[in-house]
This record gives structure tokens, sequence and C-alpha cells, in this order.
């Protein structure tokens, strides 16, 4: 496929130019024309709506690209490849539910790779200088497969590492746990390298460890070059969200991050597009995707600043027909950032329905409700 491969040839990814855009526009055209016809669910979803790909004319035009709803990958094994191609599969569940069933073959997985790569170097995230690391997520002992687990992992190797530790590994049963006291101490050794720190995951439970400081009046100042990647989102954990200036308030005062390096990344294993903040907060669409806000029920595309379910699309992974995906998330689509980053950004505002759409970070958060009943920490 020519054009999807150019378009990871660009080092640039969140500077949209005439060039990635109309790059973009045929790669997308190519992964259609592939996925119509290599998987016949997704060919009798065009066809039952007469769409042809010759009326994509422009960037407003793909979001006309058949979709497909972001919970149909719970339900179906919707494969445009043979499994005997697959090169590595994810799970999103919760304890409960039907699991998505992710799979990407080499070259997907491999551009993947190189679209996180391509956003946190465009950010200036990347480091050479070695850096000791808390994962806030599953180690890999007990993370069984879940997306998240593997993006997390993938947060940790942009800089070298001195030290590597997870928040989130096996008691000596083998069960996942996780101890504020433990990250309490993880920290307390990392200081007394004086090099960098890097945090990576889920943001209640550093949420969690930051209020047991706080009682303890525990207090950390870490190098200004450290840095906070949250991913994942609260998901269950939604009492304990608080908005972020509080957030960095508390990694300010007891870690010694400001709230310049913390940056925060949305996404969800079916789509695979790492949307990460700038400076300003905000979830900037990378030359790698398009995001629009549909309204309910007519599916009309919305105006930029309207509240709608975000709808994205990305040719990146021609394994599975995951194009055009329907998210069950409500955005409001936004251009002219501040940060002075053309295209645009991504404002979330909650989630669809009366049932949350579960992930990995709902089998995290659990933990947090559980852990008291079932995990101490002498069981270490």
């Amino acid at each position: 496929m020519k054009y999807l491969e150019k378009l990871f040839e660009i080092k640039e990814a969140i500077n949209h130019t005439q060039e990635s855009d109309s790059i973009f526009l045929e790669a997308v055209k190519e992964a259609f024309n592939y996925h119509y016809t290599h998987n016949e669910m997704y060919r009798n979803i065009a066809d039952a709506e007469n769409f042809d790909i010759n009326s994509i004319k422009n960037l407003d035009d793909v979001a006309n690209i058949p979709h497909i709803l972001v919970d149909a990958f719970k339900w179906y094994d919707i494969l445009s490849i043979d499994k005997a191609e697959i090169a590595a599969t994810f799970t999103s569940s919760g304890t409960s539910g039907q699991k998505s069933h992710i799979s990407w073959n080499e070259a997907s997985q491999k551009r993947q790779t190189l679209m996180r790569q391509r956003i946190i170097e465009s950010y200036g995230l990347k480091s050479d200088e070695k850096v000791n690391y808390l994962i806030f997520a599953y180690s890999p002992r007990v993370s069984e497969g879940k997306g998240a687990a593997y993006a997390h992992q993938m947060y940790s190797t942009f800089a070298p590492a001195n030290k590597k530790e997870f928040a989130i590994d096996a008691d000596k049963n083998g069960k996942a746990f996780f101890s504020e006291e433990l990250c309490v101490n993880y920290f307390t050794e990392f200081q007394n390298d004086g090099i960098p720190l890097r945090i990576v995951g889920f943001p209640a439970f550093i949420y969690d460890t930051l209020l047991h400081m706080k009682e303890q009046n525990i207090r950390f100042k870490f190098p200004k070059d450290s840095l906070i990647i949250i991913a994942g989102g609260w998901k269950t954990a939604q009492d304990k969200f608080i908005p972020f200036d509080e957030f960095a308030s508390l990694t300010e005062t007891y870690l010694g991050i400001g709230e310049g390096r913390i940056r925060d990344v949305y996404g969800f294993v079916e789509h695979g597009v790492p949307y990460i903040t700038c400076e300003h907060h905000h979830f900037h669409v990378p030359i790698y995707s398009r995001a629009f806000a549909r309204k309910p029920g007519t599916m009309e595309v919305l105006a930029e600043g309207e509240k709608g379910l975000l709808q994205v699309i990305s040719p990146y992974n021609t394994s599975q027909p995951a194009l055009s995906i329907l998210s069950t998330d409500y955005a409001i689509i936004h251009s002219g950032c501040a940060c002075g980053r053309n295209g645009q950004y991504i404002e979330l505002k909650g989630r669809a329905g009366l049932k949350k759409h579960e992930g990995c970070a709902i089998t995290a958060t659990e933990l947090l409700i559980e852990r008291d009943k079932i995990f101490a920490v002498k069981e270490l």
C-alpha cells in the first residue's frame, strides 16, 4: 500500500500539512479497498449503504466511510487477514462482560508502534537520558494480554530505563496487587538515584498514592525533566476523579513535577491511535487519523464546537476493518489550539448511555475497591 507506507514516513505527527493531508486521504482509500476486498462482513456493510469509495473527494468526506460500532469487536472476530498472519492480539475487558478481540499482523503492529513513537517525538518527549520508571499499571506477570498494559509498557520506552517498577504486580499467590506504601518505597529509592522519574499509568492509582503521601506528609523533589504520562482514564473510579489543575497541584507539591510535564493519553484498543495532550492539555488529532462528532439518532456530522458521539478514522490497521469506528464517548471537535500546532483536537465530554464501555482500566480500578478485602502488604 503505497500511500499507507508514505504516511508513516512523515516524522512530524502533530502539525498537519497539505502533503500529509493528501497522503492520509489516499491511504484511507487504500485501506478501504483492502478491507472491502478481504472482509465479507465489511463489504456487506458498505454495499448495504451503497457506499462508493470514489465519492471520497476531500478530508470532510472521509466521515462518510461506513463505520463499525466499537462494541461490535466484543461480539465478532472481524478479520481481514488469515488467522495465521496474526502477530499480536489484545483484549479490552472488565471482570465481566464480553471481551473485544483486537488483532494486528506484523505490518499493522509496526505502524501502530511507529505512530506512537512519532507522536511522542513530535511533542519533544523522547529523551536519551536514563530515567527511573514507576508504571501505575499491570506488570507483564498479571497483564493477561490487555491492550492498555501493552500501551503502558510502550510509554516506558522513550527514555532508557535505569530501573523499572510496576505499581500493579503479582502477590505471592500470583494475584494482582497494589499498595501505596510500596509505591512510596519506590519513590524513595528513585530519589536517592538523583535522576529523572517517569510515571506512566492509570490516574486513579497515581492519585491514591498522592493522597497517601499527603496524609503522611511525604514529599519528594524529582528533577525538572521528569514526566508523567496518564493513560487509561478513571473508568469505575469516577468518584475519585479530580480536575487536572488539582491533580497537577498534588504532583507539584509531593513529587516536584509541574503541570507542564504531565501529559494525558486518550484512546481505546479497538481504534489503536493514541491522542496525547499538548502543553495546553488538548488531545490533538495526529496526521494518522481524523475525528468527527455525530449527532445521536440521526448520525449527522456536527460542526466544530458541537457535542456528539465521537467517530474516529485511521487506515493503519489492515488486519481488521477498524478503519472507521463509532465510539461510545461524547466529544467536541475544536481547532486553533493556543499551542500553535495546526489540525484539530478532541474535547472529551463523557460516555454515552447508562452503562460504561468496559475496558481494562475498569479491571484495574476494581482493585482499589476490593483490595482491602483481598490484598495486604504483608502478603508480599
